[in-house]
């Protein structure tokens, strides 16, 4: 694999491209150019227009989000949306509070610039302010009618949601899309000793412990997804 498997985890960026989405700054997997830019279009020719407002982190941006979450520092926050103080919380339970929302560095699909964050274009427009919660896609949501849109036509063009609904993992992401085929190329292909190995290298806080439950969220976040069908 050389030096390729940097890529899967977020230390790497040569695979990537820039969408360019006006009013957006989307970096993607080259691959999946094509498929994405169709979804857009359709969308907005079904007057719903989307726009990417998360594409490809790396692994020191995954790692800023993690560290400061761990510290305090960025809201860690309930499956229901409930603010939890850290300094009340076991390692355990921040490490879980934590993963229901944010990615462990190294282990995070947008590494892999497949998987992207989308939101309703018009309510930006008209002044929400995203938060990316599964309220703004229900029912009464700023995202309600993309959301139904998406339900119908998302895999038309190769894409799917691998956190439709909660399996005691990851919390429902009704805003996150992976296009299908490229992202379990990367999921199959994954390197998780090399992964491993880097996170050991890294300035993640509380190490051995983080070290001793990368199994554990390997598999209780990482490959527990919702199917593509």
């Amino acid at each position: 694999m050389s030096d390729n498997w940097k890529r899967y985890i977020g230390a790497e960026n040569s695979h990537l491209v820039d969408f360019g989405l006006p009013d957006c700054d989307a970096f993607i997997h080259q691959s999946i150019k094509n498929d994405l830019t169709r979804l857009v279009e359709a969308a907005a020719e079904a007057d719903l227009p989307m726009t990417i407002v998360s594409s490809f982190r790396s692994f020191d941006q995954q790692l800023k989000i993690w560290n400061e979450k761990w510290q305090g520092h960025r809201a860690i926050l309930s499956r229901h949306g409930r603010r939890l103080n850290v300094d009340q919380l076991s390692n355990i339970e921040k490490y879980k509070a934590i993963s229901l929302w944010s990615a462990l560095p190294g282990l995070s699909r947008h590494h892999w610039g497949t998987d992207l964050d989308i939101f309703s274009k018009q309510a930006i427009t008209d002044g929400h302010r995203v938060e990316l919660t599964p309220e703004e896609f229900s029912n009464n949501g700023v995202c309600y009618h993309l959301n139904n849109w998406l339900n119908d036509n998302l895999q038309k063009f190769g894409f799917f949601r691998p956190y439709r609904i909660y399996q005691q993992g990851v919390s429902c992401e009704p805003w996150h899309i992976s296009h299908i085929s490229t992202a379990g190329k990367m999921l199959n292909d994954f390197p998780y000793e090399q992964c491993q190995s880097w996170l050991a290298k890294s300035h993640i806080l509380d190490k051995t412990f983080i070290l001793d439950h990368f199994e554990h969220y390997k598999e209780k976040y990482f490959l527990n997804i919702c199917d593509s069908e």
